[in-house]
């Protein structure tokens, strides 16, 4: 049976006093914790080209399932002293564990991290049959004409994205969740913005992508 790719994905802001810690941690501790749990193959950190201190991360997963594994939850229930300290600190958290239903790019490369990272939200209208041909069309030429590496449709599931929690409740407030959105992963900043624009128009998005530049990739 094929299993669904899964993805966790993250994005939050953190104040300046607190960046410092706030990269330490995600460095030396915790993109490895996640990384060790059984069906997380690979984790990504990125920064904000739009805006001061906005920080994404990504993790790729074998479908859902790992994000509502008795030893993620585990993880999840036991936050070490270092995440119970810095969590509280971050703010405007959005979070999804989400599946791909559509990813398009050249396979050699989806397998190299794009230096620069868009997030286009596309809403529901964008996973349906409309949404889906007019993705297909628009993404190919853009992968034809180069500095695209992958684009992918995200759909996030709140059941799994609301799995008990305790590590949540150390935050500030209630985790959002985004609607459907693409990541959108190329060699250069002008490369994908364009593309993200053109998809925006094509998908009729209610607001612009934001845009990230890679920090940090790891995979088993």
């Amino acid at each position: 049976m094929n299993v669904m790719q899964g993805l966790l994905s993250v994005w939050n802001d953190i104040d300046a006093e607190d960046e410092a810690t706030f990269n330490a941690w995600y460095h030396e501790e915790h993109l490895g914790e996640r990384l060790a749990m059984p069906g997380i193959l690979s984790a990504r950190r990125y920064r904000s080209l739009d805006k001061p201190r906005g920080y994404a991360a990504l993790y790729d997963t074998d479908g859902l399932e790992p994000l509502r594994s008795p030893a993620y939850l585990k993880l999840l229930a036991n936050p070490t002293p270092r995440t119970q300290a810095i969590m509280p600190r971050f703010r405007n958290m959005v979070r999804a564990a989400s599946e791909i239903h559509a990813d398009y790019g050249d396979a050699v490369k989806k397998n190299d991290a794009g230096a620069v990272l868009a997030c286009l939200e596309v809403g529901t209208a964008g996973d349906s049959p409309a949404g889906l041909r007019a993705l297909e069309a628009t993404v190919a030429p853009l992968l034809a004409a180069g500095g695209l590496q992958r684009v992918r449709l995200a759909v996030p599931d709140e059941k799994a994205t609301r799995v008990p929690n305790p590590e949540a409740k150390l935050r500030d407030k209630p985790d959002a969740i985004p609607p459907p959105f693409l990541l959108i992963e190329g060699e250069t900043e002008d490369a994908v913005r364009a593309a993200a624009a053109a998809l925006a128009q094509a998908l009729g998005a209610a607001t612009p992508a934001r845009l990230y530049a890679l920090l940090e990739a790891r995979a088993k």
